[in-house]
């Protein structure tokens, strides 16, 4: 029986156009030339805008720096018209790229297209997540646990003396949920956690869950609130509570997320340092395509930090910079 029967459909076609395409991509190289993928989780999610723009702005850098062409395309899917990371591969195999860098939204349903693109001598840099067991060029990784921790520690601050407080998560939590709770826990200890309440990761059902929870809590218990995904700020203020009457601390995805630190509703932020993704991830691949070098440390753990009335304008002008 022939061996391709076998084979993953959606790597059939891709397989053949390296085939024919490989020729032509040694004479890329040759001519200084590389073709970058870069595939982010959601084009509707902004944190993926910023990361492209980071990736830009890599990319123009090292063009002048080496004299040499950078091609940066993006096949980041639109996941509401029905677009998949599985099709972006697909279509990053068919474009012929010299490399890509991703941010895996399902590891395990990408997981043979990555593989199959590092038989290719494909070179993968993966960025916000990785891949267990596949040893990529290079993995920038957003730390969650810290960034639970560090959400449940800016949320303490502004708790009163004994206070408890709810947290909202996913229903359906990935490993990088599970580990802002996990720090958020360590942080907050169980004397100082009064309820934890999931919801579908959008704005509706992150909205009537928290209205919910406070409606049951009839002795006033909670008095904070830590949003572990930012679904409930992605719409209009409908929080079921008076600006600055509970202390709320949230982490950010969505520059929607300033209206409500600006009228009262959260006093701080959590964020990830995506438009650096972007730029780390394109200078490790421009640097082993044009210069066989290596990134001393492959994977690295990136930090996030808080954003509060300190630093919020300035945070805020970077926003409107990624979203030009």
């Amino acid at each position: 029986m022939s061996k391709l029967r076998h084979f993953p459909f959606h790597l059939i076609v891709p397989a053949l156009f390296l085939c024919a395409l490989g020729a032509h991509a040694q004479n890329r190289e040759l001519l200084g030339e590389y073709r970058i993928g870069i595939v982010g989780r959601d084009q509707g999610d902004a944190i993926y805008q910023a990361t492209h723009l980071g990736a830009q702005d890599a990319a123009r850098e090292l063009s002048e720096q080496y004299s040499i062409d950078v091609e940066l395309i993006d096949f980041t899917p639109n996941v509401e018209q029905g677009g998949s990371q599985p099709a972006s591969l697909a279509g990053l195999f068919i474009e012929n790229a010299d490399g890509f860098i991703i941010s895996p939204a399902e590891p395990e349903v990408i997981r043979s297209s990555i593989e199959f693109a590092l038989e290719q001598e494909q070179k993968v840099v993966f960025f916000e997540s990785q891949i267990d067991d596949i040893q990529p060029l290079a993995a920038y990784i957003a730390d969650e646990a810290a960034a639970g921790r560090i959400a449940a520690e800016a949320l303490l601050a502004a708790l009163p003396t004994k206070g408890r407080v709810a947290i909202l998560v996913s229903n359906h939590p990935s490993s990088g949920m599970q580990d802002r709770l996990v720090g958020a826990r360590a942080a907050l200890g169980y004397r100082r956690i009064e309820a934890v309440v999931s919801c579908a990761p959008d704005y509706q059902s992150a909205i009537e869950t928290i209205r919910a929870t406070q409606e049951a809590d009839h002795n006033d218990l909670i008095q904070g609130w830590l949003f572990l995904g930012d679904w409930p700020l992605l719409g209009m203020p409908a929080l079921p509570w008076k600006p600055g009457e509970l202390p709320c601390v949230a982490i950010q995805s969505s520059p929607s997320a300033f209206m409500y630190i600006d009228q009262g509703y959260v006093s701080a932020l959590i964020v990830h340092p995506y438009y650096e993704w972007g730029k780390l991830s394109v200078t490790a691949l421009i640097n082993k395509l044009h210069k066989q070098q290596t990134p001393e440390e492959r994977i690295q753990s990136s930090a996030p930090w808080v954003v509060d009335w300190r630093n919020l304008e300035s945070y805020r002008e970077s926003w409107k910079t990624w979203l030009k």
